[in-house]
């Protein structure tokens, strides 16, 4: 009887946000992009190995792979997972409300309009999406500048108290040449599968592939 247990790859909530905190281009996300063009996690063999890390040199190969793991990018699990599938705005709603302590949390694009909303009223909706569609365009035009003068690892913007904790959080999220905008009041919950699903889910619609 053999012993062999079939694996698959995908990656982490880390990986997710790490593909679509800023539009740079390195070879990590070049990985994270190949994983999430798939709509289902792929299996841990040799040949899919080789095609998502794009080499078939052994030594690159193994190093490619610590890289992820020392990282994070990347995980192996037992289980086959499915991209999520179903009403596209519906399947954000459910996704972005799991983000917030106050599951107050809303997605829009890059000229206001929003895509899923979960706990705003609609007069607040409409408020929320036009700041975050600013926001937006100012973070593609100088937050790469800000980050690298000041040394600071954050692509988050924030509306913040007179005692510096944030009300209203907003992160942009890179699609390929769409900034997105997650709005979320309250503490934010990034490290979970949903940081993975969502990014899945913009991805196979807004990607490169």
């Amino acid at each position: 009887m053999s012993n062999f247990v079939t694996q698959y790859i995908l990656p982490t909530p880390a990986g997710a946000y790490f593909l679509a905190q800023d539009n740079a281009e390195n070879w990590q996300k070049d990985v994270l992009k190949k994983l999430f063009s798939n709509d289902k996690s792929l299996e841990v063999n040799s040949p899919n190995l080789q095609h998502v890390f794009n080499t078939s040199n052994s030594e690159n190969l193994s190093y490619k792979i610590e890289q992820c793991k020392k990282q994070h990018l990347v995980q192996v699990v037992d289980t086959e997972i499915t991209a999520p599938s179903g009403d596209f705005e519906n399947l954000l709603n459910t996704i972005i409300s799991k983000f917030s302590n106050k599951e107050k949390a809303l997605l829009c694009d890059s000229q206001g309009l929003c895509i899923a909303n979960n706990g705003f009223p609609i007069e607040m909706q409409e408020e929320i999406s036009v700041l975050s569609a600013d926001i937006a365009i100012m973070h593609k035009r100088r937050a790469q500048n800000i980050n690298d003068k000041l040394g600071l690892n954050s692509q988050a913007w924030s509306i913040v108290d007179a005692s510096g904790n944030s009300c209203l959080g907003f992160w942009p999220l890179n699609i390929n040449n769409e900034v997105f905008v997650l709005v979320i009041e309250g503490v934010p919950f990034f490290n979970q599968p949903e940081m993975v699903n969502l990014i899945w889910v913009l991805y196979l619609r807004y990607g490169d592939s």
